[in-house]
């Protein structure tokens, strides 16, 4: 009877209420039919999906955590998100880093020469170590952590696009409370995060998909040609190998094979959490800092999802259970069930805490990794190993493996994902502040935001550093390495570093470490010797110009003379007030009277001019440095000291014997340093590196002349870099001593274990248990890395210097290194391409006749 009323109405109107026929079922079922995205709302910045919306934003990751920041993210999950609300937090280990590195390269490029050589194999030293592990001592890949959180709200929830723009921006406030950045997903972003994850090694990693608003989002999401297997106990996911690289050849995209093609993609579940879990405990399960072994194998995908509930059911829920435990417990079942006095004490304690404003979340936890096909056993134990050891008990999700690995799709939750979980049993119940604890924010300090020194973190992080990113104190830095930690190694990747983006750099060595670098990166490179011709008439050094136009000037470089003075006079100890009256009296008057044209003798006789017996004695201590002393030349004349190239190295190896004489050298060099500083812009960098820093500033004036150059670097964007072998040897020296408390960076490498206890034990290194615990564990490990620790404002993390074979080439001080990268020049070849040939000798087979190059190349 309905049917024939339905017909007749049909007739009537001409139309029919149902679809005359079915909808055939697509022949070709594809994971992009199991996604909900729709379409965007550019103004609002809101997704909208088959039965739901919301939106998606990316946060930093947090690196380490305290009782405020828990807080915060509780009040997120109790306070902010409203009854109702779908959320999930993931955190993805990408193993794409392309745009990182990249952007520490472009300078380097711009270089050209052997910085865009040395810059090129960096870059794929450091992407091929994103599926092939940079260290023989356990799994050491390169990633880039992100989180991303997307909250989402169900049709028919009682909730509306405005309730969501309202919890977007209290998220927002309260993650900048705690100075954690966000950025809001668009499409575009979206897109590429499922590229990241469905074919994470395709692509150069700064190909941005192109998004058309016109065709719906989840079917733009995932690839054509992405083949998907579903598995008992896993996914197979494969796409083509075949990739534009980004760049071109004569005009023509360059294609590559990027593999791996194959991912074995696993899913598994939290069976047990553990008993207690701190905020900052979270940073165990993406790596242990401390135990190279128990680092994540692979790209990991970890994301905890749920559903907020309302206050009053949170209340009921807790009473209920509370009430329910505590009648069990006061029963005689309890001699059967000991453990009902636990429950019991557990529920009367969140119930308290839910009437406190704590809410009872419905969660569920997941974790997947995506390992190269033929991989997926090794790693899945390596993962299971890390968890358990932070106490966490992870199974595999058999059968489910689809729906439990779209749990790390955002908003997928809230377009019916939440029912199927519900359904399968596998959400479970949690305080929000539980939840806070356990969610997957934590991530790897990623540096500044100057791409001078390029460092990995434990966990595979790429980071910047450079001194230059303190806005607050100054770019002094204090490097200390026991020998064989790697120090040599990493002052010289300083320099090139440096050198590389065209800062004015100049080194002060003993020992031609960095003769051959200097040389090939086409610095100048100038040994002291009594027969160089070398004048440093510190007179001379001044701008008489400038002096008289700019009394603060006029102060400092009087102030950097009076110094040198003073250490010309006592090598060894320090000047009374009497003596240092006296040497500020007769420098003051030889200006007065010379001006540039002014030398030591006129000082001399300045002092031998005064009544004062130790004036005399001052006089005579600078007889070593008057026109006939033994080391007269060098103050005659106009100063020349070179330093038009941007990298300057002096070696000071021949004054090794010469105490008295060192220590002025290299105050002067330092003047003349100063005054390079002042007349250049101030944007550039110009750092002054100085290895074995205890054995060059020695010297009774030399800790004052320090502290005003550190005064003079932090006004003009300047740099005291000082080396030593240990923390303890900045004391043996007023002048090392006086770099050290004028240094507001800090890199440490391997020490001996009785230097870092009795640091500790003397005060000079603030440490706490924790410090001391990252001090003990740094180590070079062979040619693979060498653990650097860095403290400087707002930091303190443990970084790893690694480097490719071409620098290792570069930076090399064996001379039958360097005579071979020389015949290979001499042979026609370009300076770049002679240190390839002696690092890569198995790609370049040298016939006995090479013809010239032409100049031009």
């Amino acid at each position: 009877m309905l049917q024939a009323f339905t017909n007749i109405i049909d007739l009537v109107t001409g139309d029919a209420r149902k679809p005359e026929q079915n909808a055939r079922p697509a022949s070709v079922p594809m994971l992009s039919h199991f996604l909900g995205y729709r379409s965007f709302d550019e103004e609002k910045r809101i997704f909208h999906q088959v039965r739901s919306k919301g939106f998606i934003i990316e946060l930093a990751p947090l690196v380490g955590a305290n009782d405020r920041v828990n807080d915060v993210i509780g009040s997120l999950f109790s306070d902010i998100l409203l009854p109702g609300t779908k959320f999930s937090v993931t955190n993805y280990s990408s193993p794409r880093v392309a745009e990182k590195l990249q952007a520490w390269a472009l300078p380097r490029y711009k270089a050209s020469g052997v910085f865009q050589t040395l810059a090129r194999h960096r870059v794929d030293k450091l992407r091929n170590g994103a599926w092939s592990t940079l260290a023989s001592d356990g799994p050491f890949f390169v990633r880039s952590f992100r989180v991303l959180l997307a909250v989402g709200i169900s049709d028919g929830s009682g909730l509306s696009t405005d309730d969501l723009l309202t919890m977007r921006e209290g998220i927002i406030s309260a993650l900048d409370s705690i100075d954690v950045p966000v950025k809001e997903f668009a499409p575009t972003d979206l897109i590429r995060f499922f590229d990241e994850i469905l074919a994470p090694s395709t692509g150069a990693g700064d190909e941005v998909p192109g998004y058309n608003r016109f065709d719906p989002i989840n079917e733009q999401c995932i690839r054509r040609d992405l083949v998907t297997h579903v598995g008992r106990d896993r996914l197979v996911l494969e796409a083509q190998s075949l990739r534009p690289t980004g760049s071109s050849v004569d005009g023509v995209p360059e294609l590559k094979d990027f593999v791996p093609e194959r991912f074995d993609v696993r899913t598994m579940a939290v069976r047990n959490f553990p008993d207690r879990w701190a905020p900052w405990d979270s940073q165990k399960v993406i790596g242990d800092i401390f135990n190279p072994k128990l680092s994540l194998p692979c790209p990991v995908l970890q994301t905890a999802c749920g559903v907020i509930p309302n206050q009053e059911s949170s209340e009921a829920k807790a009473g209920y259970k509370f009430v329910r435990t505590s009648s069990l417990a006061e029963g005689k079942g309890v001699k059967l069930v000991p453990k009902l006095r636990t429950e019991a004490a557990e529920w009367q304690f969140v119930a308290d805490r839910v009437k406190q404003g704590e809410k009872l979340v419905s969660c569920y936890y997941a974790v997947t990794i995506i390992a190269p096909k033929g991989r997926g056993e090794p790693c899945e134990r390596t993962l299971k190993a890390l968890y358990k050891a932070s106490g966490w008990d992870l199974i595999d999700e058999t059968h489910i493996q689809l729906p439990a690995f779209m749990a790390h799709f955002p908003l997928l939750l809230a377009d019916g994902l939440d029912s199927d979980l519900k359904r399968m049993k596998r959400m479970r119940t949690m305080r929000s502040a539980n939840l806070a604890a356990i969610a997957p924010i934590q991530g790897e300090y990623i540096g500044g935001n100057i791409p001078h020194l390029l460092f990995v973190g434990r966990r595979g992080q790429p980071q910047f550093w450079s001194p230059f990113q303190n806005s607050a104190g100054n770019h002094n830095v204090a490097i200390s390495g026991k020998s064989g930690s790697g120090k040599s190694v990493l002052l010289q990747d300083l320099t090139a570093s440096f050198a590389g983006v065209g800062a004015k750099t100049i080194v002060i060595d003993d020992g031609r470490s960095f003769e051959h670098m200097a040389k090939a990166l086409g610095g100048t490179f100038t040994e002291f010797k009594l027969s160089s011709g070398i004048s440093i008439n510190p007179f001379r050094m001044i701008d008489e110009a400038l002096a008289e136009g700019d009394d603060d000037y006029l102060v400092d470089c009087l102030a950097m003379l009076k110094s040198i003075v003073s250490q010309m006079a006592r090598n060894e100890t320090r000047l009374n007030d009497t003596e240092r009256g006296l040497i500020d009296q007769a420098v003051n008057l030889v200006w007065d009277t010379h001006g540039r044209d002014g030398t030591i003798d006129h000082v001399m006789q300045a002092l031998k001019g005064h009544e004062h017996p130790f004036a005399y004695d001052l006089a005579t201590s600078l007889l070593p440095f008057a026109a006939k002393g033994t080391y007269g030349k060098f103050f005659l004349g106009d100063a020349n000291l070179d330093l038009s190239a941007d990298l300057t190295v002096f070696e000071l190896s021949d004054l090794a014997t010469r105490v008295e004489l060192r220590g002025v050298v290299l105050t002067s060099i330092m003047f003349i340093a100063s005054q390079v500083m002042r007349r250049m812009d101030r944007a550039i960098p110009k750092p002054l590196i100085i290895d074995e820093a205890w054995q060059m500033l020695k010297g009774g004036a030399m800790a004052d002349f320090v502290e005003t150059y550190s005064r003079t670097c932090r006004k003009y964007g300047g740099a005291l870099i000082t080396a030593t072998q240990s923390i303890h040897d900045y004391y043996k020296s007023e002048g090392s001593r006086a770099a050290l408390e004028n240094s507001d960076w800090f890199l440490i490498l391997q020490q001996k274990g009785e230097t870092i206890s009795d640091f500790r034990n003397s005060d000079r290194f603030e440490m706490d248990n924790m410090t001391e615990a990252l001090l003990r564990s740094l180590k070079r490990n062979g040619t693979d890395y060498s653990d650097i620790f860095i403290r400087g404002p707002e930091t303190e993390c443990v970084a790893r210097l690694v480097l490719d074979r071409f620098s290792g080439t570069l930076y090399s001080s064996s001379p039958h290194v360097f005579a071979q990268i020389e015949d290979y020049v001499q042979r026609g070849y370009r300076m770049p391409d002679a240190i390839e040939a002696v690092a890569f000798p198995e790609e370049h087979q040298v016939p006995e006749y090479l013809p010239m190059r032409e100049a031009a190349e």
